[in-house]
């Protein structure tokens, strides 16, 4: 995606969470959503994410460690949890539209790439992340107030899988030899193809002489992205049937083992 399709997915995301919550009982704030956090930390982490983005105060944290970043999560989140209602959502509201100010970013710093701890990733990544973050955290919150999951406009969230993939799992399995190809069902994107020798991908379709991928991986976009999010297991996934695996089910298995982008 370009910046200005990040920025369009950032505000729409954000749109939606508000859509959502806004319509919520003051109960409701305080039913726990994922372990450790009501609803009302999940929203105090979203709007302490956004804050800390546009003030610089996060970069730290984000060139550390998944575990240095869960910390500063925790002690931001509780600065924020307990206030009235109407502050999270007016701060959920006035934070996400000045995140949307990254659309201001040139274009040559928005490609650098910085060794964070998702793996060397660029800037645009970084931004991409907030979309799949929002959405991820939206699912949390609807799956502990009885809600189905979200299945429509994934795309952004899916493609982002895509591209983190190559940055975060990829590496994982560096010098075992095999191509990986997933495929995401109801999201308007291509295959993505990974070489797990040379770390390349992209999608599929864009070398025809390719061989066949070693493994094709197809699935259900919204339930891969909650089970790369570590919400599901990719085992339960394909005994649902959301999932199917063609080809070396060892490589799929190790591929699997490995994709958890927090």
């Amino acid at each position: 995606m370009t910046r200005d399709e990040i920025v369009r997915a950032i505000r729409a995301e954000r749109r939606r969470t508000l859509a959502l919550v806004r319509r919520l009982e003051p109960d409701q704030f305080e039913v726990v959503a994922t372990p450790g956090w009501r609803v009302r930390e999940v929203l105090a982490h979203l709007i302490t994410t956004d804050r800390a983005t546009v003030l610089g105060s996060n970069l730290a944290v984000l060139l550390a460690s998944a575990e240095r970043l869960e910390r500063w999560n925790d002690r931001q989140v509780r600065k924020w949890a307990d206030r009235p209602i109407p502050d999270l959502l007016l701060g959920l509201d006035r934070w996400g539209r000045r995140l949307a100010r990254i659309r201001l970013i040139p274009s040559p710093l928005y490609r650098l790439r910085l060794p964070t701890f998702l793996g060397r990733a660029p800037v645009e990544l970084l931004a991409w992340s907030r979309v799949y973050d929002e959405w991820v955290h939206r699912q949390d919150i609807r799956r502990a107030l009885g809600m189905p999951d979200e299945d429509v406009d994934v795309a952004p969230v899916a493609e982002f899988i895509l591209a983190a993939i190559e940055v975060n799992t990829v590496p994982q399995l560096k010098g075992r030899p095999g191509t990986v190809s997933i495929s995401l069902k109801d999201a308007p994107i291509e295959a993505w193809r990974y070489e797990l020798g040379s770390g390349r991908s992209g999608p599929e379709g864009t070398d025809p002489a390719s061989a066949p991928s070693d493994v094709r991986i197809s699935a259900n976009a919204p339930a891969f992205v909650m089970a790369a999010a570590g919400r599901d297991s990719f085992r339960d996934l394909a005994d649902r049937g959301e999932l199917l695996v063609e080809g070396d089910e060892g490589l799929a298995e190790a591929f699997l083992d490995v994709l958890r982008i927090v």
